[in-house]
């Protein structure tokens, strides 16, 4: 049975920047919802989605609940996700905003950001080919990334 992924917007832009958006594919199956379709036309132009990532609507019921996660800390995109990954029974919930993993973890999701995905990919050894671009793209990637240890 292969592995069930939801991914929020995040990912999908960081992955794409570093140029390895492709080991996401290896994860699992990966599911959005359709408002992570509209977030990355609004801030990634000429953003393809691919064809192996597959876009599902949110049930009634969890849709309404989504609704009453967002606030200060997580937003619509992030509550969808989040609740599409309650609703598809997913293995892995993937988001860069911390907030929104805590959260997420606090519904008891296994969730993971960017970073994980590619210590992931390189440890099962997904990122071989990758693995030197990555690097060199995320010390160029416009976003910031903050790695806290507890």
């Amino acid at each position: 049975m292969s592995r069930i992924v939801v991914c929020d917007t995040g990912p999908l832009l960081h992955l794409s920047e570093a140029g390895v958006l492709v080991l996401l594919r290896q994860a699992g199956n990966i599911l959005i919802p359709p408002i992570v379709v509209h977030e990355l036309a609004r801030s990634a132009t000429g953003f393809l989605i691919p064809e192996w990532i597959k876009v599902f609507r949110l049930g009634k019921t969890i849709a309404v609940q989504a609704k009453k996660w967002v606030n200060d800390d997580i937003d619509a995109g992030e509550a969808q996700a989040i609740g599409l990954a309650i609703q598809e029974e997913a293995d892995w919930f993937l988001t860069d905003d911390g907030r929104a993993r805590r959260f997420a973890e606090s519904l008891g999701l296994e969730a993971h950001g960017s970073v994980g995905l590619l210590l992931w990919a390189g440890a099962n050894g997904h990122a071989k080919s990758h693995a030197e671009a990555a690097f060199i793209s995320c010390q160029n990637a416009t976003t910031d990334i903050l790695l806290v240890t507890t």
